[in-house]
């Protein structure tokens, strides 16, 4: 029987080449070849194998690891690599060092430039415009940058590019962006996150005239009486989603009677303006010219400084507009909510389809009413849930099952009983990987007990005045503090807190895996503090890599390089200012 049992067992290494190739897919560079080069000589015939395709992610990686990478898997295997993902701001002076590297990648389809300065964008866009297999970019600059046009520019010669998104920490400008006249960019699908300005509206579908989806973050309206005339047609745009920000009714409808007929779903979010609630408005221009939609995903937030006012008598009779039978047969249902925050009252009007977005906000001061239909709401596309305050928690009738992500803000109190009872019916606390606390006192205790609950979260985020606990020492003697210290996954820590210096020892104590750490940096001793922090990478936080201090002067540049040469705490450094927050990566 034992016999029969060996002979049918079957080793990791004797798997089809196939079965391999499909786990090295799943897998990035530096982890496909950590894991599997020492394995056996057929495993490494395979990693060298030219039709074995490479993606480069790099985000929290220490520098001299990052440039071994770079000499041992990246340069070697530059004509393998599909996809490049950089979150790293001081990797892209060295990945791409010299530049003509970003040209030297024959097979690159997905590049993701994330926390890249500015000042590298056009160059390297320059030289990205000679691969014939781009097709998705994203661009996620760190910096503000003045000259937007030109990054346009740059982006729409990209020859084949399908898929783009972009956002960029701009200035307000005067100037417009010009209008096409020899480029032609193959873009179907562009998200734009920067604020955008109507004005640049028709500049900018002459670029994109294969346009199907396009998505504004921020689409800002003309102050101006002049009216906007558009000559770009659209005729490709099927999707559109824009969040609208100082832009009347009468400028919509004019897009829409120019730009927008082809539209079959649409995604409009509107704040202040009640004009937007006027249904039989809306009936007139979806009949007219947009007879084709489908989707009509409508959100409107009213908010009301008056404490007073009585919003629902205000409100009610322009909601009620929206149960005419020409919704109704579309299958387009509204859900409306009031409330009361910081002494005023907020009303938001939108539809049941609005429960396909990722994010959701549980409010304790809340009034709602959902369509009879829709009680039993499907949350399944909300992957971020905000619980504003404990009682907002007794109120919650939903479950948010795959939910990863968990802001607390305002108000929580002195019992764990809420962390214990009530969060489980709401979330998978166990499948959360990112925690953020906004709060203005958090006990560390309830801290340590929602980790213990939520062993794979990997960001956790401290927004808060003070965490309270009786003393460190007692705290590193506590048996859950140990047990989380031990056993918790978190690598990005951000301490947003008055009290920051005094407690950054708590959290390397609390994560000890840290590879990044964020920190503010305006309040006093911030290099005493630093230098706390870098000595316990010796010893308690190994692993980390890089800190972020945020809101500082440049004369701290020359004291900190001063205290860790000083020291020798760091061997192989870099450190740049970006704006007002200093980088150290080592």
């Amino acid at each position: 029987m034992n016999e029969s049992h060996s002979k049918s067992q079957t080793t990791f290494e004797d798997l089809p080449n196939e079965m391999f190739y499909e786990i090295f897919d799943y897998l990035d560079a530096i982890h496909l070849f950590r894991s599997f080069s020492n394995l056996n000589t057929r495993v490494q015939n395979l990693l060298g194998n030219s039709s074995l395709l490479l993606k480069v992610n790099i985000s929290s990686m220490s520098k001299s690891n990052f440039e071994d990478y770079k000499k041992d898997i990246i340069l070697p295997c530059k004509h393998r690599i599909i996809s490049v993902n950089i979150s790293n701001p001081f990797v892209v002076d060295i990945m791409f060092r010299p530049v003509r590297l970003a040209s030297q990648l024959p097979r690159l389809k997905t590049m993701i430039l994330d926390n890249i300065k500015s000042k590298y964008l056009c160059n390297i866009l320059k030289h990205l415009a000679s691969l014939r297999n781009l097709s998705s970019l994203v661009l996620i600059p760190i910096d503000h940058y003045r000259n937007t046009d030109e990054i346009y520019q740059c982006i729409f010669r990209l020859p084949v590019l399908k898929y783009c998104k972009i956002s960029l920490k701009t200035h307000y400008r005067d100037d417009l962006l010009p209008i096409a006249t020899n480029i032609t960019s193959s873009i179907e699908h562009l998200v734009i996150q920067h604020s955008f300005y109507l004005k640049d509206l028709n500049a900018l579908l002459s670029y994109v005239p294969h346009v199907r989806r396009l998505k504004f973050h921020s689409f800002h309206g003309s102050h101006s009486n002049e009216q906007e005339i558009f000559s770009c047609s659209s005729s490709k745009l099927t999707h559109l989603s824009i969040n609208l920000k100082s832009v009347s009714f009468d400028q919509f409808e004019l897009m829409t009677q120019t730009l927008f007929r082809q539209l079959d779903i649409i995604h409009i979010s509107v704040d202040d303006d009640r004009t937007y609630l006027d249904a039989k408005r809306w009936e007139n221009l979806i009949l007219s010219f947009m007879p084709r939609l489908r989707v009509f995903d409508f959100q409107h937030i009213d908010v009301i400084k008056n404490i007073a006012v009585d919003i629902q008598s205000i409100h009610e009779p322009l909601l009620k507009q929206f149960e005419s039978s020409f919704w109704s047969q579309r299958k387009w249902f509204f859900h409306y909510q009031f409330y009361s925050e910081n002494c005023r009252k907020k009303v938001i009007l939108h539809s049941v389809n609005l429960y396909r977005r990722k994010q959701y906000t549980i409010n304790r001061q809340l009034t709602e009413y959902v369509p009879p239909r829709y009680r039993k709401t499907n949350m399944d596309a909300v992957n971020h849930v905000e619980i504003e305050g404990e009682k907002a928690i007794m109120k919650c009738v939903n479950y948010f099952r795959n939910a990863t992500k968990l802001t607390l803000s305002q108000c929580f109190g002195e019992s764990n009983f809420w962390l214990r009872i009530n969060l489980k019916p709401i979330l998978p606390v166990k499948r959360l990987t990112t925690l953020v606390i906004n709060c203005d006192y958090f006990r560390l205790d309830q801290l340590i007990e929602l980790l213990r609950l939520a062993p794979h979260v990997h960001t956790l985020t401290m927004n808060v005045n003070s965490i309270k606990y009786s003393n460190r020492s007692s705290f590193q003697q506590n048996e859950a503090f140990q047990f989380v210290s031990k056993t918790n996954n978190i690598t990005n820590v951000t301490i947003k807190e008055r009290c920051a210096s005094a407690n950054s020892q708590l959290y390397i104590d609390l994560c000890p895996r840290m590879q990044h750490l964020a920190i503010e940096g305006y309040y006093r001793h911030t290099v005493s503090n630093i230098q706390s922090i870098l000595r316990e990478t010796k010893t308690n936080i190994q692993q980390l890599c890089s800190i972020c201090i945020t809101n500082v002067r440049k004369s701290i540049i020359t004291a900190l390089k001063t205290m860790i040469e000083s020291e020798k705490i760091l061997d192989n450094y870099s450190m740049k200012l970006i704006d007002y927050d200093l980088y150290l990566w080592w």
